[in-house]
This record gives C-alpha cells, sequence and structure tokens, in this order.
C-alpha cells in the first residue's frame, strides 16, 4: 500500500505488532483482532504536521510506541488483506519504547 504522506497532516500510521512465539509462529487465530486490541507498535509513516510544523518530531519511522487503542483506526491493506495498519493522531502515542 502507498500512503501519500501529506495527506496524513497530523496524523501517524503504525503498523501493530501481532504475538509470535519464539519460533516466529503467529499465535493468532484473528490477526485483525489482534490489531484492534494492541496497544504497541512500529512506527511506519509520520504526517508533515505532526506535533507542529517545523518543530522537531518525538518519533522517527521505525520507533517502537504505545497508542491510545480507543482513539486509533485500523485499516486494511486493500493489496494484501492479512496486513493492517493503525491511523491515529499524533496526541494519541502515548510513549515511545526502546528494548
Amino acid at each position: 500500500m502507498k500512503f501519500r504522506p501529506e495527506t496524513l497532516v497530523d496524523r501517524v500510521i503504525l503498523k501493530p505488532f501481532v504475538l509470535k512465539s519464539d519460533g516466529g509462529i503467529i499465535l493468532s487465530t484473528n490477526p485483525r483482532m489482534d490489531a484492534v486490541h494492541s496497544d504497541k507498535g512500529e512506527v511506519f509513516m509520520v504526517g508533515p504536521d505532526a506535533w507542529g510544523s517545523g518543530k522537531k518530531k518525538p518519533v522517527k519511522v521505525g520507533d517502537t510506541v504505545f497508542y491510545a487503542k480507543y482513539g486509533a483506526k485500523v485499516i486494511v491493506d486493500p493489496d494484501d488483506k492479512e496486513t493492517f495498519y493503525i491511523l491515529c493522531n499524533d496526541v494519541d502515542i502515548l510513549v515511545g519504547y526502546s528494548k
């Protein structure tokens, strides 16, 4: 899926984490529900006006973050029905997470 960053304005797109075993097996019967109930994800794209234009953005693409799950919307990739993204406002990013 190709997103146009200028249309995001002050929003952020995240790739939600799915529960996997140590061997890499996905431990879910419904990946969409995992995306809905997850509260942790990887930053996929940041809009140009997120956190105010001209200011330094507190997160960058590839960062791991916790987000407000009830303020987010699940987006299904039309090309690959198994891929889900989370669309949320910049203020719904609660905290960055480092491993």
